[in-house]
């Protein structure tokens, strides 16, 4: 389908791209070795490291730029994303031991998100207004003027005297640790790193990482990588790899750190998490060594030993399943495990101390103490994602059945009491509250609905027996003035893919939009590294659909967690093309059975989502209908991914071309890059990086986007690339950013497919 504008790509040619003769040469598993040519092999040189990506990169920007200028429909949309966005968010209150409940705010179109606290009284006050209640305890947005600094960590320690918070700059995944009292609060700063006020605590080279408090509040657990020699962090592309897990004792400097775990020399991948248990008596350590849900599990006592000599008893010492830390009395552990459940199950674990051993590195320990116990058995129709000790006794399980969430209050010994909340049809969010509490407060959404929170309640009951709350209220609800949920409606229906699996989709449109096969379509998916896709409320797709009567689709394609680790097994490695197939269906079905208009499908998904547009738009034809596809800071080159950054991580899920020749051979045949078709016409194709993007390397779409602007450099619809400037993978990204980035790209898709802007009073 050719665009409808005046654009043509002969009188506008794509800025150049130098060709080398560059190449790299493959193990295959079936054809012995195999020579790929990497003609643009230098464009995986940063443009901070390098003047010739650079002046490439720029070229894109302006040309993308010219193409935008004559985009009719983007000031609008940003003027009404603006309005969308201008909502109050906030998230459930969490109590803390210092007795006050901390939630973050924004008021609409703050750059980032600040933390209020409120004492109970506060709390039971709240009637529901707008305006924040308690006072104001860290406001993000004083410490960078155009809201590149993100807060991304907060820890507080047990008592809650001090919090731990890690700050990222430019969306970048390096963070820095810094600690202050929460009797200082931060709401101005005087150009203070890290802000005004804090303590002199400072930790680097920290990356993907909790900061894990002892109950004496003398310090905390945290991971760091050795040191990378950048100025301009979160634009190299070095692999991470030999991280180790330190202790760090307030006001004493990085230096005198304490060594935990050295780094794995047989597993230079690793990464380490502790949990420091609700007792302040154990630290739980998980290992992991890639995405996979397999993990190694060791247990520390903390009483009477050396931090850098603790006696570890090997829960586990292989990488075999998950386990997710609930709570424990005593040596009685509580986990949710898929251990002999791909559907998961809540398990109970007797600790024998005794089996505790020395050892120069816990890699090395070799058995396992895992007698689980069922507690909550794996139900074979629902995925349990997670759950939550309140009210001492009380074990609060969250499950999600066909992708819609279901809340149940359970016994300790696994007793099922009642559903909590069975009205709600959406997503829960959050589950807050300490084990102490006779309350928690639980936040949901759903398409339409950007936010609840309910308070329940079992104060005034027998804290002993196990029983309904007292009391179940809606706390608090978030509205948006150009999104009036009753206007909408969404159904689940379910697609047969290509080898006849039914693949759930969940559809949102206005009550009003006919039926008919003239909408256009927005359709969303993710697909991998088993994350569910489930319900959630976008502004910036809802304005889309308000914009433009149009309908949404969220795909739970194969790959992700929507049915446990089966669905998961059969979209990922050597089922990667289940996830394509899903997504292919799914458009075509749209189109034939009325609900979008062939031709006005936009495909569109973000990081693992952004390979599968990318691979879907090589493999698409006319009878799927789609007409313009959206990849954010998709994973492109299926070959060389393992090379950059935490991409060694990502074999999991896509196994290692660079080591298996069946890996090679699989990831060859779908590589984005590398199945560009030189005859096929492609839909408009809009690729979208970040320059400070350290998770996804922003090589991936420099790449493709050259080759698709050489191969098909007369497509008769534009193939673009959009380059967003001090940003990183998402996490941390400014208001202004989302809906500047948001109002560009569904502008694009407005120009080349023709679609048509409702009046503002349709909204």
């Amino acid at each position: 389908m050719s665009i409808r504008t005046n654009w043509t790509p002969s009188s506008a040619p794509y800025p150049q791209a130098r060709r080398s003769d560059a190449s790299a040469t493959y193990a295959s598993q079936k054809h012995g070795k195999v020579t790929v040519p990497e003609p643009y092999d230098w464009l995986e040189i940063p443009p901070s490291q390098s003047k010739e990506t650079d002046a490439w990169t720029k070229a894109q920007a302006a040309y993308t730029k010219a193409f935008l200028d004559e985009c009719n429909d983007k000031e609008v949309l940003k003027e009404r994303l603006e309005k969308n966005w201008d909502y109050v968010r906030t998230s459930a209150p969490s109590h803390k031991h210092d007795g006050r409940y901390y939630y973050s705010y924004n008021s609409g179109l703050s750059p980032q998100s600040q933390i209020y606290r409120a004492t109970r009284e506060q709390i039971d006050a709240y009637k529901g207004e707008k305006e924040p209640i308690g006072e104001l305890f860290f406001d993000t947005n004083v410490l960078s003027t155009d809201g590149t600094v993100a807060l991304t960590l907060t820890s507080f320690s047990h008592t809650g005297k001090y919090v731990a918070y890690g700050l990222s700059v430019s969306g970048s995944d390096w963070i820095k640790l810094y600690v202050r009292s929460t009797d200082a609060p931060l709401t101005s700063n005087d150009g203070t790193e890290g802000g005004a006020g804090r303590l002199t605590d400072v930790l680097e080279n920290v990356k993907f990482s909790t900061a894990e408090w002892t109950h004496d509040d003398k310090g905390f657990f945290y991971q760091r990588y050795p040191a990378v020699d950048q100025e301009d962090r979160g634009t190299e592309t070095d692999a991470n790899q030999d991280a180790e897990l330190y202790y760090h004792r307030l006001g004493t400097p990085q230096s005198e750190d304490v060594l935990v775990i050295a780094k794995d020399a047989e597993t230079p991948s690793s990464m380490w998490h502790p949990t420091v248990t609700d007792d302040g008596r154990w630290v739980l350590l998980e290992n992991s060594k890639d995405t996979d849900t397999k993990q190694r599990y060791y247990l520390a006592s903390l009483e009477q030993q050396s931090l850098d000599s603790l006696a570890w008893i090997p829960i586990v010492t292989e990488f075999k399943y998950t386990l997710g830390y609930i709570g424990n009395d005593g040596n009685r552990f509580y986990f949710v495990t898929n251990k002999d459940a791909p559907n998961y199950r809540i398990v109970s674990l007797d600790v024998d101390p005794s089996h505790a051993q020395a050892t120069e590195h816990v890699a090395a320990l070799r058995g396992s103490h895992d007698d689980f116990r069922d507690v909550v058995p794996e139900d074979s129709t629902a995925i349990l994602s997670s759950a939550k000790l309140i009210d001492s006794n009380k074990l609060l399980v969250l499950s999600s059945r066909d992708v819609k969430d279901e809340l149940w209050l359970h016994t300790l010994d696994g007793q099922r009491i009642e559903r909590l909340l069975p009205e709600l049809v959406g997503t829960i969010g959050q589950v807050t509250g300490l084990r102490d509490d006779r309350e928690t407060f639980v936040l949901s959404v759903s398409f339409s609905n950007p936010g609840t929170v309910h308070r329940i309640s079992w104060e005034g009951l027998d804290q002993e027996r196990v029983q309904p709350p007292k009391s179940v209220n809606v706390y608090s609800s978030t509205h948006v003035a150009g999104i009036r949920p009753e206007d909408y409606t969404s159904t689940q229906v379910f697609v047969s893919s290509k080898d006849g699996t039914k693949i759930p989709v969940f559809l949102t449109h206005p009550k009003s939009m006919p039926i008919d096969g003239t909408a256009p379509a927005l359709v969303y998916f993710y697909g991998g590294f088993n994350i569910p896709l489930s319900p959630v409320f976008s502004p910036s797709m809802m304005t889309w659909v308000a914009s433009y009567g149009g309908i949404l689709a969220f795909v739970n394609a194969r790959g992700g967690g929507e049915y446990g680790d089966k669905w998961h097994e059969a979209g990922m490695l050597f089922n990667k093309q289940n996830v394509f197939d899903d997504v292919m269906a799914a458009t075509q079905w749209m189109h034939e059975n009325k609900y979008a208009a062939k031709g006005k499908i936009t495909i569109m998904g973000g990081s693992n989502g952004g390979l599968g547009v990318a691979a879907v738009v090589n493999q698409c034809t006319d009878e799927h209908g789609i007409g313009a596809a959206i990849a954010d800071v998709g994973v492109h080159d299926m070959l060389k991914f393992p090379l950059w950054t935490i991409g060694k991580a990502w074999c999991a899920d896509y196994g290692n071309p660079q080591e298996d020749g069946a890996a090679f051979d699989y990831n060859y045949a779908y590589s984005p890059l590398h199945n560009v078709s030189v005859t096929k016409t492609y839909p408009t194709v809009v690729l979208a990086c970040a320059d400070h993007d350290d998770r996804v390397v922003p090589a991936h779409s420099f790449k493709l986007a050259a080759e698709l602007q050489h191969q098909r450099k007369d497509n008769p619809n534009p193939l673009l690339l959009r380059v967003e400037l001090q940003a990183g993978h998402g996490a941390g990204k400014s208001t202004q950013k989302r809906i500047a980035e948001a109002s560009e790209k569904f502008a694009i898709v407005a120009r080349t497919l023709g679609l048509k802007l409702k009046p503002s009073s349709a909204l």
